[in-house]
């Protein structure tokens, strides 16, 4: 297996949580960047006896679930060093904090920040490590400081994550820092920690030489904790609902418009320029990488790259397995030959030619569609290949399942799917995934807690329900197969005493020996020679348009497009999947009638039949060459790692690049800028006068009169990557795959793509994939620039704190205390309709008698901002779901925001009376 080295088996990964946390936290899935279950991130559910955390966590939302990714110390030695320190601190009576706070040079704050000493002498300041790239200009530490300001540093127990998710979920750690902004729309002294903040998301302020306060910006994704063992560190995030690449794949129309792509750019290139501020490249900036909230608000992940400074990182001693002696699940794959590090194009070519099993082929699509192991609403699907009726021969067709049929189709029939298709509103034959949490909770129900059974398969648990053998399981599911029935034989044997094992076919004397035909016969010629129909239906050209029809293969498509999802179904491919070579059925069948043919009495023309078969292989090349370009969009690119580019037109300005300001964000001596902060100056900068559409020639004259920053490649890397995303948007394709970008590199030639993006879009992704790296803007540059409309800028400044981890109450005092105070009419109608959906779902939970007079300042403020059209599908949906929240069965209304005539006055100014 190919794979990273410092991955746990997910079986491994769950034993090391439990060993860690205790079964108070409960391991859900892991989180891999490979095809294989191996990766050293898991999403968790956080559990505790306490009667207050259990009531409020009983709830199945995402914001219970939490992301726990295992550091190797080895691997993170800066980081390493510094919860050390923090932990020794700890143990002499301090807090988390206190021990850094130890430091010259840092201090702490208690209202979610750290503070850091302004100094410019920071050459003697090391984190100890020989070879941490910051060492001698930068302290490591003030780094790990500005990036990890609300993290909690302890040691791994299951108490200590608990304070976590308690401190996360309720007393919401940036809770202060919006408290402090509230104080300054009311007119009221807010203290340095609201000029840093507002510093912070570009506002023009000048700041004094003092210790600077360092908090998150709303844009990256916070770190809520950093947990340490023996020999790992534990990073806790929580859980974001998507990823941008699961908006691309499976619901893009819920990016609504082009003003949406730009706002989320915007978002992103504020959290980066922060980022580049600290001299801290991202490295890792893909759609995978960005999370998104309900309302699509971004946040970049932080990317735990090896290592900021650990001098042995890449040795082979450091490199070594991280899974358990004599682990079961590593033999499991331990033979397979997919990786990560490969794209689509190299596994489908050694595929193709046959280095590569159809097994190990699957899961690569598996991977692709966004499939994942452990997760059992998205489980890897496979075929089944059997109908288990006989055991299956080569030389026969019997005994094998129809691979040119759905399995949803072979256990319906097609009469019930023409009469699903021909009487339903929207015609359809496929009401249901492939593959349901229903089917892979019953494959798997020897091996899942009865708990998981009760609430995916039947409250009420039956052993006697589930089937009891492998032919009855055929016969019983509409669904396909999973990966565990040809790898894993421990699938059959039960751990509840009330439930047998799985029963194997008769020809099979034990699960061991069931799968080692099961696979092979997966592997088989007569499995290889039709498999590529499977691949049509389940991730080909079979799942859209008149391919879809006759195939019996529709989807119910989704009522609402413009929901995000995090699954679904994803197309792969557009037109039918080759054969693998030497498998062609129709071409060996072709080959055999011309044979016989040229017999003359005298036997086969071999020489005919040479040109023949190298006329099939070539036929056969050129097919598979033509499917691998059409699918090339399989095989992303959005980094350039080593392959940057050095003009020597820009040797002095690289020579320059080592005076780099040391400085972090809001310490510039920024002359002219104001030093005071107000109401006024607020509503200064997010007011919206007349919006003019971006003039070309303007965006032109900026990529011509930029300064290009002061900036390493990786950070120049950082912004090629946001040019590729930005194009990813407009295009709902990548803008580079590995050949088109290796041409790019060789030769410049930009890809045909690019021609279809809008002409200023074009401008600016042309100007962040520069292949001189020095000749590329920074992130500050390209928020400055005139791409960026006044609505964007506005609505960013007044929705990030919002995104503050913050109370609920908190929030709704901020929106209700600044809509009172005229931002809304200052930011316009089109930018308050924006910005609604931040605003409007905090009057909707249930709320205090003091709260809702704050909710009805906002309901009022945002009535008389938008506009007719929007109030009837914003604002008076709110209203109703407040009606139905807070009545009491009996009609009698238990809040002061129903009571009297406020509700009546709302409602009259939307006309609905």
């Amino acid at each position: 297996m190919r794979g990273e080295a410092s991955d746990l088996c997910f079986d491994c990964l769950d034993q090391r949580i439990n060993s860690d946390f205790s079964d108070q936290i409960v391991f859900a899935y892991g989180v891999s960047d490979s095809p294989l279950p191996f990766g050293s991130s898991a999403v968790v559910k956080v559990s505790d006896s306490s009667e207050e955390f259990s009531a409020s966590s009983s709830c199945e939302s995402t914001s219970s679930q939490f992301i726990l990714e295992y550091l190797r110390k080895e691997e993170h030695g800066c980081l390493a060093n510094y919860v050390d320190r923090c932990v020794v601190g700890n143990r002499e009576g301090g807090n988390s904090n206190d021990a850094v706070e130890s430091d010259e040079y840092l201090d702490c704050s208690s209202s979610g920040s750290q503070v850091i000493e302004d100094d410019d002498d920071t050459e003697n300041i090391t984190c100890g490590s020989v070879t941490c790239k910051h060492s001698g200009s930068f302290s490591c530490w003030r780094t790990i400081a500005a990036l990890l300001p609300i993290a909690q540093i302890s040691k791994c127990s299951a108490s200590e994550l608990q304070k976590l998710a308690f401190s996360f979920l309720y007393d919401c750690p940036e809770d202060q820092i919006l408290a402090s902004l509230h104080r300054l729309i009311d007119g009221k002294s807010s203290g340095q920690a609201t000029h840093s903040f507002l510093r912070l998301l570009g506002l023009p302020l000048s700041e004094e030489k003092r210790k600077l306060q360092c908090f998150r910006h709303p844009n990256l994704s916070p770190v809520l904790g950093l947990l340490t063992s023996s020999d790992c560190l534990v990073s806790v995030l929580p859980k974001a609902p998507y990823t941008l690449e699961n908006i691309l794949h499976y619901s893009p129309c819920a990016i609504k418009s082009e003003w949406h792509r730009n706002f989320m750019i915007y978002q992103l290139l504020s959290g980066l320029a922060h980022l580049h501020g600290l001299r801290v490249s991202h490295g890792n900036i893909c759609p995978s990488s960005i999370l998104l909230s309900d309302s699509l608000w971004s946040w970049l992940k932080i990317y735990s790259k090896p290592d900021l400074g650990s001098g042995d990182a890449d040795s082979s001693a450091s490199r070594r397995r991280w899974c358990v002696e004599d682990c079961y699940s590593y033999g499991l794959y331990a033979d397979l030959k997919i990786s990560s590090h490969l794209d689509w194009q190299t596994h489908f070519d050694n595929w193709w030619r046959g280095e590569l099993s159809n097994f190990e082929y699957l899961l690569v699509l598996n991977k692709l569609a966004g499939r994942r192991w452990g997760d059992h609403t998205f489980h890897p699907v496979m075929p089944w290949v059997i109908d288990f009726s006989k055991k299956p021969e080569n030389d026969s067709n019997s005994g094998w399942r129809d691979l040119r049929k759905s399995k949803w189709r072979l256990a319906k029939g097609d009469e019930q799917l023409d009469f699903t298709y021909s009487t339903f509103e929207f015609p359809h034959h496929v009401s249901d995934e492939c593959l349901s949490e229903l089917a892979v909770c019953s494959y798997k129900a020897r091996r899942l807690p009865l708990s998981v059974l009760r609430k995916a398969v039947r409250s009420v648990y039956e052993p006697n329900e589930y089937p009891s053998d492998m032919q009855r399981l055929y016969d019983w599911t509409p669904d396909e197969c999973i990966p565990e029935f040809y790898c894993d034989p421990r699938i059959f044997c039960s751990l509840h005493p009330s439930m047998s094992d799985l029963a194997v076919p008769p020809w099979a004397n034990s699960p061991e020996e069931f799968i080692r035909f099961h696979r092979d016969a997966l592997e088989s010629p007569h499995v290889s020679s039709l498999i590529h129909h499977w691949i049509d239906i389940i991730f080909g050209y079979k799942m859209s348009g008149e391919a879809a029809i006759t195939a019996k293969n529709v989807m119910l498509s989704s009522s609402e497009p413009t929901v995000p999802r995090s699954v679904g179904r994803r197309q792969l491919f557009f037109r039918p999947h080759p054969v693998r070579l030497g498998f062609s059925r129709e071409k060996e069948q072709s080959r055999n009638e011309l044979e016989m043919h040229t017999f003359h009495g005298f036997g086969v023309d071999n020489k005919r039949s040479v040109i023949l078969q190298a006329d099939d292989y070539l036929e056969e090349t050129e097919e598979a060459s033509a499917f691998s370009d059409h699918a090339a969009h399989l095989s992303p690119k959005y980094h350039l790692h080593e392959n940057l580019v050095e003009s020597p037109l820009h040797v002095s300005y690289s020579e320059n690049t080592k005076k780099v300001n040391t400085s972090l964000p809001g310490t510039s001596k920024n002359k002219g800028l104001s030093s005071r902060i107000s109401l006024n100056y607020l509503l200064e900068h997010m007011e919206v006068r007349d919006e003019a559409s971006t003039e070309l020639q303007e965006l032109l004259q900026w990529r011509q009169d930029f300064c290009t920053g002061n900036f390493s490649k990786d950070i120049a890397g950082d912004i090629f990557s946001i040019g590729c995303v930005l194009a990813e948007l407009y295009l709902m394709k990548p803008l580079f795959n590995s050949v088109s970008l290796a041409n790019y590199l060789e030769g410049g030639d930009l890809p045909e793509l690019i021609k279809e993006l809008p002409p200023p879009t074009q401008v600016l992704v042309e100007a962040c994939i520069e292949q001189d790296w020095r000749r590329r803007p920074s992130a500050k540059s390209l928020l400055d620039s005139p791409y960026f409309s006044a609505t964007v800028r506005s609505a960013h400044l007044f929705a990030a704190p919002l995104h503050l981890l913050a109370k609920g109450q908190t929030r709704l005092c901020y929106a209700a205390s600044f809509a009172k105070q005229g931002v809304l009419k200052a930011m316009g109608t089109f930018v308050a309709e924006m910005c609604a959906v931040y605003c409007l779902p905090l009057v909707t939970t249930p709320l205090s008698d003091d709260e809702c007079e704050l909710a009805y300042v906002v309901l009022k403020e945002f009535t008389k901002s938008l506009t007719p059209m929007a109030v009837q599908r914003l604002v008076l949906p709110s209203i109703q779901k407040i009606l139905l929240v807070r009545l009491v069965p009996d009609g009698i209304c238990k809040s002061k925001l129903l009571c009297g005539n406020s509700i009546n006055i709302l409602l009259s100014s939307i006309n609905v009376f």
